[in-house]
């Protein structure tokens, strides 16, 4: 299954395929997903396709600095980003997906707040 997103003002634009069935969500208690209400949906890098807005993004990072926050210049949303909990995939906002996507999925707690690096199993 393809599945396609962006940000808001529609300049970052992104792709992911996805194997069928239900896929997990995880929703993060770290202080920047807890402040954005950001729900991740761990994608492996060669299935995520970047389409439209590499140069109207820039990085963040904070604490480790391991993880680059991704956000759109013009707008400030951040659809997509390396996370440092799976270093060989991308994290995709699922609420910047496009509507109507047909996903099933399940939120499940994800314990950020205490999360020292890579220990959850990577699907990349």
């Amino acid at each position: 299954m393809i599945v396609e997103g962006g940000c808001h003002c529609g300049l970052v634009r992104f792709e992911a395929s996805l194997p069928d069935g239900p896929v997990e969500i995880f929703d993060c208690d770290c202080s920047i997903c807890s402040m954005t209400g950001y729900l991740h949906l761990i994608v492996p890098e060669t299935r995520f396709r970047l389409l439209e807005g590499k140069r109207d993004t820039t990085t963040y990072r904070f604490g480790s600095g391991r993880a680059r926050h991704i956000f759109c210049t013009q707008c400030g949303i951040k659809s997509f980003y390396k996370p440092l909990s799976h270093p060989n995939s991308i994290s995709v906002n699922l609420r910047c997906l496009d509507e109507g996507h047909g996903l099933d999925v399940r939120i499940v707690p994800f314990d950020g707040r205490n999360h020292a690096g890579p220990q959850v199993s990577d699907p990349g």
